[in-house]
């Protein structure tokens, strides 16, 4: 269920607006659908600051763990990264679901070339994804007064604590598994 508080627009604005801020960019000349590595410049480190930044703006906590390690994690070692460290058939399926398509993301590429296929759009999905989980009554008191003052975070109106979205990487390990359910790509599920 959309989050009727957090509009898509204003999670765009934010995403920008963190790259911006990290990488010293304009806002206003961030392509949604530019690489956040190749085209924006972006470092490992800068995205522990730009998702800082997210998560500070709308009270979320976003994944921690590479959506790879996830896979090998929830459904066996080498189900997305094979021996010699490249993504299989099945994780080139699922990155293409999670990235969009994009030229070069296929099987066969090397697992620490993925950075480089995350975009600003990948990034407010990734926003999107947790805010909309916004749990139907509050879990501090149990009322369904929800509020936001600001668009951005959303709060309780009868208790005023701030709403307790899932985490990034409780969201992403559900993913996966409905997409394997769905596809069984990688023979489990």
């Amino acid at each position: 269920m959309a989050n009727p508080f957090i509009q898509r627009a204003t999670i765009e604005d934010e995403v920008r607006a963190a790259l911006a801020a990290t990488l010293r960019l304009d806002a206003e000349g961030i392509d949604l659908d530019s690489s956040i590595v190749t085209d924006l410049g972006a470092t490992s480190i800068d995205f522990l600051d730009i998702n800082f930044r997210l998560e500070s703006t709308f009270g979320i906590r976003l994944a921690t763990q590479l959506l790879l390690d996830h896979v090998e994690e929830e459904l066996g070692e080498g189900t997305a990264i094979d021996k010699d460290d490249k993504i299989t058939a099945a994780a080139a399926s699922l990155m293409k679901r999670y990235l969009g398509e994009r030229p070069g993301l296929e099987a066969g590429i090397f697992a620490e070339e993925i950075p480089a296929f995350v975009t600003p759009r990948v990034l407010v999905k990734s926003v999107e994804g947790i805010t909309d989980e916004l749990p139907e009554k509050c879990t501090h008191c149990g009322e369904a007064a929800w509020k936001s003052d600001d668009g951005k975070k959303v709060a309780c109106g009868a208790c005023s604590k701030p709403a307790e979205y899932p985490d990034g990487d409780e969201l992403t390990k559900r993913w996966i598994q409905a997409f394997e359910q769905e596809h069984h790509l990688f023979g489990g599920g």
